[in-house]
């Protein structure tokens, strides 16, 4: 149903490097590409998305966020998903 083109993220993520606030030190310009990135993203995404779609839009993109960050569990997020089979032993 959604589909977006390589050209138009390439014409995101180029415009991304463009606007995001510029710095000398490495770790701090590459946090701030990355921040910029993704609200860019994001904001551009859901201006095309249904509102019903929004909120899960936003929960996948947390989601993969957070395991980019490694601090997604992947225990939890399998339990939130499915819910109690019997199987699963919670600490």
């Amino acid at each position: 149903m959604y589909q977006y083109s390589l050209q138009w993220f390439i014409n995101l993520f180029t415009l991304g490097v463009d606007k995001a606030v510029r710095t000398t030190d490495l770790a701090e310009r590459l946090d701030n590409l990355n921040n910029f990135f993704t609200y860019s993203l994001y904001e551009n995404v859901c201006r095309s998305l249904f509102e019903k779609h929004k909120l899960l839009f936003s929960l996948i993109l947390a989601v993969r966020i957070l395991e980019g960050d490694n601090k997604m569990n992947d225990k939890e997020w399998r339990y939130l998903l499915t819910g109690f089979t019997g199987e699963t032993k919670i600490d």
